[in-house]
């Protein structure tokens, strides 16, 4: 493998030095580290031809390495100085992935290997936090680089929408760019305008403005659009959306009349079958928020500065919604399926999921109102209460108490299966799951996936290694598969025993849980389905 380096007037490769008293030139030996890895794609397979360059973190304008990978996905890049490197490799079809790493000086052999994201991934659908901004604006720009203006344009409008107004100018910017490559120059104009509108004092935006209308022969327009983007920023106001953007938006609730998933609640009455939505009134002895603090190791102070309500709330102004087997019966107990939704219903819609549930002689329980806008501490609660009550209203095999959620939700449940296994004795984690340590991102050299909950004591993790059964679904383009791979790997790596991982072929974010694989996953709580990566 070849590779070079290109240097500005301060190198890292010395090549020359002035050694002896005799004032000859010699070769100076180059510095002895060195750093190599293997790059691979989400399906593990390796990627060649990959580009990967390291550059100094602390020395501006320093000689930036630059290699590709070999048929096996694997490069090597020699003469690096001990210190501390930045690393980035693209490679067409992918998300850059970009990190650092150290050189050591006392053992200077580095191993960094990347795993790269699809830019078929499908991206969040609304902002949950800064972070999805990011993620929207990086995927724009990988795919602008690919010369795929359009695809690279619907990022950035969901970025667009979520950003408050000073920052939208560049976003517009990287929009008027998309149009222009595609042949949009009435659309790119428009876009420009639009930022213009918003930072009227830019001088580089005004002259792209102004560039971009000569070389559609408008110039004479300038001065009129100029003043239309001055009085549309006047109109739109400091809180106004932008034209012709809608911004990105959450989950809405569901309707609440005729037809509506949330029917009126009846009594919760022992034995009753069905799919109805009902009220409950015994709380847990492990819901109170005491627990939760002990159980996450988090501070009252903490909990109250964050929820004025303190984690207190009134169980009988809440509701559930159950599906009870016909099957069921006192002399044949089922199993209980805790759901935990991202969204304000604790149902199901598939009609499918009936007979599934049925077949594997399962009880669906799943709190309304406890989405990923609630506090995960009503959430929490919520769900041990739902266990609690189905325990006294039904006939319950204590071998098969399921915890499952989605998104959002499938996090929540992957916490309850750790920390409360003498509640649940499994977990289905369906797109998306959190762990107790810190866990390296694939995509980003020397970042780490932070811990979202506190280590269960060692005993627990005992407890949990040989008896509890886990579940974790993903898709092929779901943005948090890679997250739910290092998870999966994990577990395995620290001797859980009963761990499934499943991958939709060709699935995103959003493309459901189908009947089908709520059984395969089913059949993995109960011990009766393996799968592998």
């Amino acid at each position: 493998m070849t590779a070079r380096a290109t240097a500005a007037p301060a190198t890292v490769l010395v090549l020359l030095a002035l050694v002896g008293s005799t004032g000859s030139l010699a070769p100076a030996q180059p510095p002895p580290g060195w750093v190599g890895g293997a790059v691979t794609g989400p399906d593990d397979r390796p990627i060649t031809g990959a580009t990967v360059r390291v550059w100094p973190s602390e020395a501006r304008g320093e000689a930036i390495f630059e290699t590709a990978t070999d048929g096996q996905g694997r490069w090597r890049l020699l003469g690096l100085e001990p210190g501390r490197w930045q690393l980035e490799v693209t490679a067409r079809g992918y998300y850059p992935a970009r990190g650092w790493f150290q050189v050591p000086a006392a053992r200077p052999e580095t191993t960094v290997d990347v795993e790269l994201r699809s830019l078929e991934e499908t991206s969040p659908s609304f902002a949950e936090n800064r972070s999805t901004i990011v993620r929207w604006l990086e995927k724009g720009n990988a795919l602008l680089e690919q010369s795929r203006p359009g695809a690279a344009r619907a990022e950035y409008e969901k970025a667009l929408g979520a950003l408050p107004r000073e920052e939208r100018p560049q976003v517009l910017q990287a929009i008027a760019r998309t149009y222009f490559l595609e042949g949009e120059i009435e659309r790119s104009i428009e876009a420009l305008q639009q930022a213009i509108g918003i930072a009227p004092d830019d001088a580089e935006l005004r002259q792209l403005f102004l560039n971009l209308l000569a070389s559609a022969d408008r110039l004479d327009e300038a001065p009129e659009l100029l003043e239309e983007a001055a009085r549309a920023a006047v109109e739109t106001g400091k809180e106004g959306g932008v034209a012709g953007i809608e911004p990105a938006v959450g989950t809405a609730p569901p309707p609440t009349g005729e037809g509506s998933p949330f029917t009126p609640s009846i009594e919760a009455v022992a034995g009753r079958s069905g799919r109805f939505r009902t009220v409950l009134s015994a709380r847990s002895p492990l819901s109170g928020v005491e627990t939760y603090l002990e159980r996450f190791e988090l501070s009252g102070a903490e909990l109250r500065a964050t929820d004025p309500a303190g984690g207190v709330y009134d169980l009988a102004s809440e509701s559930f919604e159950l599906f009870v087997p016909e099957s069921h019966a006192e002399d044949r107990p089922h199993g209980l399926l805790v759901w935990i939704s991202p969204t304000p219903y604790g149902g199901f819609r598939n009609p499918e999921f009936e007979r599934v549930l049925a077949e594997h002689q399962l009880i669906w329980i799943g709190a309304h109102d406890a989405g990923n806008g609630r506090w995960g501490w009503y959430r929490v609660g919520l769900a041990l209460d739902a266990v609690h009550n189905a325990r006294k209203l039904y006939a319950i095999d204590p071998r098969r108490i399921y915890v499952a959620g989605y998104s959002g939700g499938g996090r929540i449940a992957s916490q309850l299966a750790m920390l409360y296994p003498e509640v649940f004795s499994g977990g289905f984690f369906v797109y998306g799951c959190d762990w107790f340590e810190p866990l390296p991102v694939p995509d980003r050299p020397g970042s780490l996936w932070p811990a979202r909950f506190a280590a269960p004591p060692e005993s627990v993790l005992e407890r949990l290694r040989s008896g509890s059964r886990f579940v974790l679904l993903t898709g092929d383009r779901d943005f948090n598969r890679s997250q739910t791979k290092q998870i999966y790997k994990r577990m395995r790596a620290r001797g859980f025993e009963n761990v499934t991982y499943l991958q939709i072929p060709g699935a995103d974010h959003y493309f459901g849980l189908p009947a089908e694989w709520l059984e395969r996953g089913l059949a993995g709580l109960d011990g009766g389905f393996a799968a592998r990566p």
